[in-house]
């Protein structure tokens, strides 16, 4: 080979060089642009994501923070409830499915006078038997016995017939039972102590009035058959 045909050969090899260096370029460049476009695209869901997270956090402060409030609230509403029975004149209690008593005021202990074994939890049956051992209930002559059992079989019945009962110390209650949604029952003891008292004033006032009627009417008879 002449040193023509060397110089044409490495003319050649130096243009095919040139044309390999500049597609490799080309390539390289494609793959920084699909790099950079990736960059860019991960970089733009970066900042979505990271928009979301503190969206979804910010709803949980809220969601947390009504929650809060809401716990409150129903603490507060409670508290307004409980002191409502509290200072009510009538006894109030309320017993679960299983007749164990689950909250009860002042009003509807006080008979009671403190005793240890009236307190949640306690069985309707074990507050039934309190009442005549503690001779809490005025049973004018009744057997205990039988005043148990009537006691027993109006709780167990599905509605309660409202029963009026006397105390030892003179006061007459009456006893309201309503069934409530999941098989509570909610138990009034209404204090009528007034009421009755009233009627029985208003009963011997009319037995003296018809007393006196009856002794005007043998009156006037007897001025007749004289």
């Amino acid at each position: 080979m002449n040193a023509k045909d060397m110089l044409t050969e490495e003319r050649r090899a130096r243009m095919a060089a040139e044309r390999l260096l500049e597609q490799k370029e080309a390539e390289l460049s494609a793959a920084n642009r699909m790099l950079s476009r990736h960059a860019i695209s991960l970089s733009e869901n970066l900042i979505e994501t990271r928009e979301e997270v503190e969206e979804v956090r910010g709803e949980n402060v809220k969601v947390r923070a009504d929650l809060d409030r809401a716990h409150v609230e129903v603490d507060i509403a409670k508290r307004r409830l409980w002191n409502s029975l509290q200072a009510m004149d009538d006894g109030f209690a309320v017993f679960d499915a299983d007749s164990r008593l689950v909250i009860a005021n002042d009003a509807y202990l006080l008979p009671f006078d403190g005793l240890e074994c009236i307190r949640p939890g306690a069985h309707y049956s074990e507050i039934v038997e309190a009442a005549l051992a503690e001779g809490v209930i005025d049973l004018d002559g009744a057997h205990p016995a039988a005043w148990r059992e009537q006691m027993m079989a109006r709780w167990a019945s599905i509605n309660p017939e409202p029963r009026v009962i006397r105390l030892w110390n003179g006061s007459w209650i009456r006893l309201v039972d309503s069934r409530a949604p999941g098989g509570d029952t909610v138990s009034v003891g209404q204090n009528i102590t007034h009421s009755m008292r009233h009627q029985a004033v208003l009963v011997k006032a009319r037995e003296r009035a018809e007393a006196a009627n009856r002794a005007k009417s043998a009156f006037l008879a007897n001025m007749s058959h004289e």
